[in-house]
C-alpha cells in the first residue's frame, strides 16, 4: 500500500488532509478526504473512494477527484503509476 498526504486547497479551510494512494490488496487507488477535527477527536472522513475491489483503476480518475480538494504535485501521477504497476503484492 502506498499513501500520500496532499495539502488541501487554500479555500478549503474545512479540510484537514486529503490522502491518496494505491491499495494492492483491493487492487484500487483510493482518495480519502478528512475534515478538520474537533478538539480531542479524530478527523471526520468526508469522502472515501477506492474502498472496494478495483473501484478506481486509473490514476487520472483518482486525480480528478483529488484535485477538487487538494493541490497535486506534478510528480505524483508518476509515483502512483509506479505503485499500481507493482501489482497486487504491492
Amino acid at each position: 500500500m502506498s499513501r500520500y498526504s496532499l495539502k488541501p486547497l487554500p479555500h478549503r479551510a474545512d479540510l484537514f488532509e486529503v490522502a491518496v494512494g494505491w491499495d494492492a490488496g483491493l487492487s484500487t487507488y483510493f482518495v480519502i478526504v478528512f475534515g478538520v477535527p474537533e478538539i480531542a477527536c479524530d478527523p471526520e472522513v468526508l469522502l472515501w473512494r477506492g474502498r472496494t475491489f478495483g473501484e478506481i483503476y486509473a490514476v487520472a480518475e483518482l486525480l480528478d477527484i483529488a484535485r477538487e480538494f487538494a493541490e497535486v504535485d506534478p510528480g505524483l501521477p508518476y509515483r502512483l503509476n509506479m505503485d499500481g504497476s507493482a501489482g497486487p503484492a504491492g
